[in-house]
């Protein structure tokens, strides 16, 4: 037992598996974390929202760095029975009202870096981290020029692939709203959260 242990530990080691997390951190800054590097991605909350879905809750901040420059960061957990009937992705295309359009930019494992388009025909650039099925975090509003940059900066091999956008990503003043979509049909009707596998059946 304590032989397969160690080939297990020692295939992860090797395997060359890339880490990622996208968190606000105890400073309020929105921090992208990728093996043992970080990009600081706003440092200061201008707002935000908590909401409510009984086995579904969503907070919504409104973030700003040094430059002035607009985020949005949506973080969704599920409660501890269930968990998100689909993946990251099609998650959050479900919360902007799209079902159909997107350029996937750059993957690295559960971190996506994708470009929606929405119905009223903007393009969004949004970062989305699954990690598991029960939390899923986003960030939204970055310029094609920055949406590369962090592309550039977090892309694992040099001939990685990385896709140039050719539509303009809209980005956000101090004054604009979030566009996403959450509501109480999206959640229950669609539905975007399903019982945990493990539970039904107990």
């Amino acid at each position: 037992m304590k032989n397969m242990i160690m080939i297990l530990l020692a295939m992860l080691m090797f395997s060359g598996c890339v880490t990622s997390s996208l968190k606000l951190n105890k400073n309020e800054e929105l921090v992208l974390k990728y093996n043992s590097e970080k990009i600081t991605l706003t440092n200061k909350i201008k707002e935000s929202r908590f909401l409510n879905f009984k086995d579904l809750f969503v907070t919504i901040y409104k973030l700003q760095n040094e430059q002035g420059r607009i985020l949005f960061y949506e973080k969704a957990q599920t409660e501890q029975n269930f968990e998100f009937k689909y993946g990251g992705l099609y998650t959050v295309m479900y919360v902007f009202d799209d079902r159909v359009k997107y350029e996937e930019v750059y993957r690295i494992n559960n971190l996506r870096l994708v470009q929606l388009r929405l119905q009223d025909k903007r393009y969004l650039n949004v970062m989305i981290q699954a990690s598991d099925t029960q939390n899923y975090t986003f960030t939204y509003g970055f310029s094609n020029e920055e949406f590369m940059d962090i592309a550039n900066k977090i892309k694992v091999k040099e001939e990685d692939k990385i896709l140039k956008l050719e539509d303009e990503g809209m980005v956000f003043t101090k004054e604009s709203k979030s566009p996403s979509n959450w509501n109480d049909t999206l959640v229950f009707f669609t539905p975007l959260i399903t019982p945990l596998r493990g539970v039904i059946g107990r």
